[in-house]
């Protein structure tokens, strides 16, 4: 009879925990984009002009940013075969010139290249950065997923901020696999 009690309360908590790991997808037509995440994360008030969906987690403090805007392949500077670029001709710097140059300092690992649902390219590193202006300075991690289509690029990035880079590699730890499922999570809709 014991062993049944412990049993059925393991059951229980297993039920509680999966109840408290749902899910919820957020498809933000208009910007055309999708993101899956813990239905228990807050929503917060997006600022700029290419930020779409501001997220961020209880207590533990990672924050997830959705950003989007128009591409021009047609624009100097800009590859004209994104795909080609995302698949083929992507370097490890093409992450400071398009993400990195927002910082201080960034140094980004792990890039990879992943695919969406219907096969087009996007690329995800990690990032450890440190920011600072006259208000603020602070370091922090994070995991990022970036793609650009034909019209419209966009980006899915969740981290964790510290005082110190240690204090944030301490703290993204115990969050890195939840904010690979989100980061992973992420589409941008075909043009």
């Amino acid at each position: 009879m014991r062993l049944f009690l412990v049993a059925a309360a393991a059951a229980c908590l297993t039920c509680g925990s999966v109840a408290l790991a749902a899910d919820k997808t957020v498809h933000d037509k208009e910007h055309g984009f999708s993101l899956t995440y813990p239905e228990e994360w807050t929503s917060e008030a997006t600022f700029g002009d290419t930020m779409r969906l501001k997220l961020k987690t209880g207590e533990e403090g990672l924050t997830c940013r959705v950003s989007q805007n128009r591409y021009d392949p047609a624009a100097p500077d800009n590859p004209p075969d994104p795909r080609a670029f995302m698949e083929k001709d992507w370097v490890l710097s093409n992450w400071q010139t398009m993400i990195g140059v927002a910082y201080q300092s960034a140094s980004f690992s792990l890039d990879r290249l992943a695919h969406f649902p219907d096969g087009y390219p996007v690329r995800i590193a990690d990032m450890d950065f440190h920011y600072a202006d006259d208000n603020v300075s602070f370091y922090g991690h994070s995991r990022i997923a970036l793609t650009l289509r034909r019209s419209h690029y966009g980006f899915v990035d969740c981290g964790i901020t510290g005082d110190s880079a240690e204090e944030a590699a301490r703290k993204w730890a115990p969050l890195a696999d939840e904010a690979g499922k989100v980061v992973s999570s992420f589409v941008l809709d075909a043009d």
